[in-house]
């Protein structure tokens, strides 16, 4: 079904797409470069996942701001991590706690210790009721006044076999679709082409990611979320690609005598319509579900949005 609008919409398109190659080589060259500078420079922040530590979701009697949470705790966490965020659709009531103090310790004493200490920098703070306790701030069951709701323990080395898991799993992912472009095309080209422009994906999600963290205001951590997310955008970016390698192939039989260039600009031209259209609609769903979605979703949309207008590029 198409309407008047819809019908010749991209249809006949023969933009000179190798005629640019040079510049955009360029231009994402710079880009990349920037996004490695932004590495060695700022680096990632990193969630508790792979650094080790404890999450605590508190709940309070009024609403706070995350930046004043976090300066009342460094008063008494001075030499590690602490990071909070506020939780969507609390109404700024709750806040997400981490912080990889005294992670190292594994004596039983230490998940108390790192509460008590919790507890006193928010009274010192003046952020919790008067009447409540250390013991009813640690109540789960009793949010009256201020007190913690959940908490979550990652122990370093469970933080390092979960970050070694990361990095595994991206590159068998990139291993498995060398092979499988490879076996599909039967030509190493097609996997050498495919490969480059997925790791250029990569460093450009977590490129952002290290640029923008500490200014946007969502957390932008490196999770297990995060990983998922960067596997999502890969197996979606390979998909445009192999839908543009099948029209090469088909454009190569069928005209074996063509100029190669001439031929590469006809395979992207005729499925440029397909591409942008499936981009659009995909990033249609991630902008709603970063705009609308919780705070537990939003680093995963915010990376796959970055995954499909990269990817799309």
């Amino acid at each position: 079904f198409t309407t008047k609008f819809s019908a010749k919409m991209m249809a006949g398109t023969n933009y000179n797409f190798i005629k640019s190659s040079k510049l955009a080589g360029i231009i994402f060259g710079v880009l990349a470069l920037v996004m490695i500078g932004s590495f060695a420079i700022r680096g990632l922040r990193q969630s508790i996942d792979f650094t080790g530590g404890r999450n605590y979701v508190v709940k309070f009697e009024q609403s706070v701001e995350p930046e004043q949470v976090r300066e009342v705790l460094q008063k008494k966490i001075t030499d590690d991590n602490v990071q909070v965020i506020a939780l969507a659709g609390e109404e700024g009531k709750v806040v997400r706690i981490s912080t990889n103090y005294m992670i190292e310790d594994k004596t039983a004493k230490a998940d108390s210790i790192v509460e008590k200490t919790i507890y006193d920098a928010l009274v010192a703070g003046e952020m919790l009721a008067e009447d409540v306790t250390f013991e009813r701030f640690c109540d789960t069951q009793d949010a009256e006044g201020g007190s913690i709701k959940s908490s979550q323990k990652v122990d370093s080395t469970v933080a390092e076999e979960i970050s070694l898991s990361a990095v595994i799993s991206v590159i068998f992912a990139m291993i498995a679709i060398f092979v499988y472009i490879l076996v599909r095309f039967r030509n190493v080209a097609y996997s050498v082409g495919a490969i480059s422009a997925l790791a250029l994906d990569v460093v450009m999600i977590l490129g952002c990611y290290s640029l923008l963290h500490g200014f946007l205001p969502m957390s932008l951590e490196l999770d297990q979320i995060f990983i998922g997310a960067i596997l999502t955008a890969i197996g979606y970016s390979i998909n445009d690609k192999v839908v543009i390698f099948d029209r090469v192939r088909e454009f190569t039989h069928l005209y074996p005598k063509r100029d190669k260039l001439d031929l590469f600009n006809t395979s992207l031209s005729t499925t440029l319509a397909r591409t942008l259209n499936t981009s659009f609609s995909t990033l249609v769903v991630l902008l709603c579900i970063f705009i609308l979605g919780g705070d537990s979703i939003r680093s995963f949309s915010f990376a796959m949005i970055l995954g499909v207008v990269f990817g799309t590029l």
